[in-house]
């Protein structure tokens, strides 16, 4: 008897013991960040999220060798600035260091997804071992337009919805990297915290963009099911941004709420404008844009979870094949609270988000 009580406290204790490295492991896993935007400047904090870095060793990169990529994006913008910035640090942390052994031809669409193809099928053609998909917009063009060369992609949100994959494991050939789909969710928790009497919310997007369709979507549900109205307005060019966004906030709305729309980044200058004169808060996914005019972001920190990216890039670069690597998404959550904004509009941030947006 004495016997199996022991084999048993053994066998629980062994439990134990795995279930606390499992959660020891699931913390390096996980971070994310918080900041608190004012006259000042931004002060950084972290919390708990997801960690682009996978603990797993890649073989560093023969010498001798130089290595070519070519890099297409939608347009300059810090989102964009922040994901490069990150996927290169990543890259030079692998052995990939550019000036060194490793060569990038870098081309932006100006904003237009007209201009997409024509810039994939020029690289394509180009003596590049691989082209790296930044943006939802790009990625959807090479799955049309790159036949030559692997794509992996990253500042994507949903690479399923662009027409990748069926699934993250079912993907087409040429093509793998890392999406991260905004915390939609969290940002209508945010804007209920803000505005507890909310009970329509205003949103614009280019419906020719399949990752803002897909957010948009999701978020339309969410909404629905809080009771909440969603007022949308499709544009389809950066001159219909102002216009749309003044249209919106005629609509009896509360806030304003935009996602990762590239076209609507392009113009978002014209969506703050919009909300302050009808003194709206504006509610965004894009942390580098709050200090523009947005009361807060609900967002991805581009820069760390863009070094996600690097392991897929480099595992190409070393020979392996894009249909051996499932789509991944890793997301550094990243919150914003933009002080000078809320003093403006008279809104007390709740002590509840001050302190996730304070605790390190």
């Amino acid at each position: 008897m004495w016997t199996v009580i022991r084999r048993l406290l053994l066998g629980f204790s062994l439990i134990l013991l795995a279930s606390a490295m499992l959660l020891i492991f699931d913390w390096h896993q996980r971070r994310s960040v918080a900041v608190i935007v004012d006259e000042a400047g931004i002060h950084k904090q972290a919390r708990t999220e997801t960690d682009p870095k996978d603990s797993e060793a890649l073989r560093p990169p023969p010498d001798e060798r130089l290595f070519k990529v070519g890099l297409v994006y939608f347009a300059p913008e810090p989102g964009a600035d922040a994901c490069m910035e990150g996927l290169f640090s990543g890259l030079k942390d692998l052995g990939f260091v550019e000036g060194k052994n490793l060569q990038v031809r870098k081309a932006h669409a100006q904003g237009e997804i007209i201009n997409i193809p024509s810039i994939l099928q020029n690289f394509d053609n180009q003596d590049v071992q691989l082209i790296i998909a930044m943006t939802t917009p790009v990625l959807t063009a090479a799955v049309n337009a790159v036949k030559k060369k692997p794509v992996v992609f990253t500042y994507v949100y949903d690479p399923v919805a662009a027409g990748a994959g069926k699934t993250p494991a079912d993907h087409l050939p040429n093509v793998t990297g890392t999406g991260s789909f905004p915390p939609v969710g969290e940002t209508i928790d945010t804007i209920q915290k803000l505005v507890p009497q909310v009970r329509s919310v205003g949103t614009l997007y280019n419906s020719s963009e399949a990752n803002s369709r897909k957010v948009i979507s999701v978020g339309r549900e969410i909404f629905q099911k809080r009771g909440i109205k969603l007022e949308e307005v499709a544009i389809t060019t950066t001159s219909e941004v102002f216009q749309a966004a003044q249209a919106l906030t005629t609509r009896n709305i509360q806030a304003l709420w935009i996602t990762g729309d590239n076209t609507a980044i392009q113009a978002f200058e014209g969506i703050a404008k919009a909300a302050a004169d009808a003194r709206l808060p504006l509610v965004i996914n894009d942390p580098e844009f709050t200090e523009r005019g947005a009361l807060v972001a609900v967002g991805i920190g581009w820069q760390r979870t863009c070094q996600g990216a690097a392991k897929k890039v480099a595992q190409v670069l070393l020979g392996a094949k894009p249909q051996n690597l499932p789509f991944e998404n890793v997301v550094v959550k990243k919150l914003v609270l933009n002080s000078a904004v809320a003093r403006k509009l008279g809104i007390t941030f709740p002590e509840r988000l001050v302190k996730e947006a304070s605790a390190g």
